[in-house]
């Protein structure tokens, strides 16, 4: 089958323990990812992280549902693995460095193989249609869900919209047969 992947990186204007904790927080990630339409999380670790967690994506010819499995190097990364669901394969890994002046380098990277179904459904680029990295666009009028709660968490929604949105139209996206 053929699988997808995709990567970008950008200096934000927040410490990476706080972009950590933006993507560890799996109930907001609807709110600063388009794509993902609802999450619920499945199981805890003992810390009380989220370690399984079910995520509705649009992928516009069609709903995906896949549960993702998280594993973190804290405050360094998040590594998320398809354990079930609609896609034969999905794994995203954000990886954040801290930098001087209370910034940091964050870095996203997906790789999915969306299976012969899915493959099918598709038309055109399947990228840039039922990739999970679109960046939100809220109808006019409603904003954003919640606001964020510090200026580094703000650095950090604004910088996850704008990695997700770069890996879906990245001249590093690239697929294998």
């Amino acid at each position: 089958m053929t699988r997808f992947e995709a990567a970008s990186s950008a200096e934000v204007a927040a410490p990476a323990v706080a972009c950590f904790e933006l993507v560890c927080d799996t109930v907001r990630t609807p709110e600063w990812q388009r794509a993902v339409a609802a999450t619920s999380i499945l199981e805890r670790d003992a810390k009380g992280r989220t370690s399984l967690v079910r995520t509705s994506i649009d992928a516009i010819v069609t709903q995906i549902v896949v549960d993702l499995r998280l594993s973190y190097d804290a405050p360094r990364s998040v590594h998320m693995q398809r354990e079930s669901g609609d896609l034969r394969d999905l794994t995203v890994i954000w990886t954040f460095e801290d930098l001087i002046y209370q910034r940091a380098r964050a870095a996203f990277s997906i790789a999915f193989d969306p299976g012969r179904m899915l493959s099918l459904l598709a038309t055109g680029p399947v990228v840039p249609s039922s990739s999970p990295t679109s960046p939100p666009n809220p109808p006019k009028g409603l904003g954003e869900p919640s606001k964020p709660r510090t200026d580094g968490e703000r650095a950090c929604r604004a910088a996850a919209r704008i990695l997700t949105s770069m890996s879906a139209r990245s001249d590093h996206r690239h697929a294998k047969s």
